[in-house]
């Protein structure tokens, strides 16, 4: 399995609105072939975010990735406070 993670920082007023998008990003990523589950972060200060998103393969993450991030921007645009970030990582589960 692989995972998803992406990041982004704003101010912290900006939390409802994200919260509503993590939701609505949240019910459109369980009809995307692939996914298995997300996770979402705050920082204490509520200035940084993320979601962590696994997923069945490399290629279902980056098409996953690919296409929730083309519903988030222009979400996010509004009120990042520097440029987004994301990587896929491969999962190791221990034996």
């Amino acid at each position: 399995m692989f995972a998803r993670y992406f990041t982004f920082k704003t101010t912290a007023e900006n939390r409802p609105a994200i919260e509503k998008m993590a939701d609505e990003i949240y019910r459109y990523s369980v009809t995307i072939p692939g996914f298995v589950s997300a996770t979402y972060v705050i920082s204490d200060d509520e200035t940084s975010y993320g979601s962590f998103s696994v997923w069945k393969s490399k290629e279902e993450a980056e098409k996953g990735g690919e296409s929730i991030r083309k519903k988030v921007i222009p979400i996010i645009k509004e009120f990042v406070t520097e440029p987004p970030k994301g990587s896929v990582m491969e999962i190791y589960e221990p034996k």
